[in-house]
């Protein structure tokens, strides 16, 4: 009997501090939201090319709007806005925060790797591994420019290309 309650109490506590870990991974490794203005983005997790995972949350400061842009570097709109947004990056890197998310489909992680390198852009940069974004927040064309405030709100959308440097300061507006 002794060894029943022993063992049913590190079972119990074993799930109780497992729980908290667990269910942040349960929320932020899959997510579901009509981008739109005035819905609230969700947390969700972002993978860097190598692979490893950071939280939303935890790259996105909270006091600055936030720049999602979905592109692929097989895309002709993506290849002449990315460089307009490095330029832009360069002189708001401070003042947004930026995050462009490179879709895994009909592309690789080495493909991309290759497409940042040879063009030196210095934004962040993540990859859709398994798809998880582009199908959470069901974008049909890239690239995508999603903006949202402080709390997370979509504020800004636009399907298609930012020409220049004026088009993004406009968007933030």
């Amino acid at each position: 009997m002794k060894k029943i309650l022993i063992l049913t109490s590190v079972i119990i506590l074993g799930f109780v501090l497992s729980f908290p870990v667990f269910s942040e991974s349960l929320v932020t490794n899959s997510f579901n939201v009509e981008v739109k203005p005035g819905n609230v983005f969700p947390d969700f997790t972002l993978q860097k090319l190598d692979g490893r995972k950071i939280l939303s949350k935890k790259v996105f400061n909270k006091n600055k709007k936030t720049l999602i842009i979905a592109a692929a570097e097989w895309c002709p709109n993506c290849q002449e806005e990315l460089p307009v947004l490095e330029d832009f990056y360069k002189k708001n890197k401070n003042k947004y925060n930026f995050a462009v998310v490179f879709i895994e489909r009909g592309s690789s992680k080495e493909k991309v790797s290759n497409y940042v390198k040879e063009n030196g852009f210095t934004f962040p940069i993540y990859y859709d591994y398994n798809n998880v974004f582009i199908n959470g927040t069901r974008l049909e064309s890239v690239p995508t420019n999603i903006l949202i405030d402080e709390n997370n709100k979509i504020i800004n959308i636009f399907v298609g290309t930012i020409h220049n440097e004026n088009e993004f300061k406009q968007f933030f507006e």
